[in-house]
């Protein structure tokens, strides 16, 4: 109860652009995506980038309870992975140019959906099926734990460091760089 009353100080912002967008600007949504035993969540930033200037800015998160019946870990990465895809879903309606990169630090996970989901029992094949028909599996990455701004979703933050906390407003630091590689399982 004493946290609300540092809500008045979280302050989202709404533009994210300057005056002078044009067609060279480059637009990247990155999707965090994470769990644990008691919840999963996902994070979506945004990274613009023109000439010699790149810019990441927080877009929206969600994080949901994870369901009383208990649930293998992989089984609850799975579904921070389907929570992120249908975010990234949303999100393209206002963003149809945009690159999409989406994250998890599950290997089973990105197993998964990078192959075909007639081959996972029922649970995983549903959920496989539907992160393929709202993304790629070719834009799924490993993201090492550590590295992971979804951790702080599901770990919890209380209002006070959050409204200081870079890599929740801005994504990790390795985001903003302008050569950013992503380096991918074969």
């Amino acid at each position: 109860m004493r946290q609300l009353k540092e809500l008045p100080k979280v302050q989202i912002p709404r533009w994210y652009f300057c005056a002078d967008i044009d067609t060279s600007h480059e637009w990247k949504l990155h999707c965090f995506n994470d769990s644990s035993q008691s919840a999963y969540g996902s994070v979506v930033y945004l990274k613009f980038s023109h000439v010699n200037e790149t810019k990441t800015a927080f877009v929206i998160s969600k994080r949901r309870v994870a369901p009383l019946k208990k649930l293998s870990l992989p089984r609850l990465e799975l579904m921070a992975a389907l929570l992120g895809a249908r975010l990234i879903a949303s999100i393209r309606e206002h963003f149809a140019n945009a690159k999409v990169y989406m994250w998890a630090d599950s290997s089973i996970v990105l197993y998964w959906i990078k192959n075909n989901p007639r081959r996972w029992k029922t649970f995983v094949q549903n959920r496989v099926a539907e992160i393929q028909e709202k993304t790629s599996p070719e834009v799924w990455n490993h993201c090492s734990c550590c590295k992971n701004p979804a951790d702080k979703i599901i770990r919890g933050v209380s209002v006070r460091k959050a409204v200081n906390d870079q890599v929740w407003w801005h994504g990790p630091p390795w985001l903003r760089h302008i050569l950013c590689v992503i380096l991918r399982r074969q």
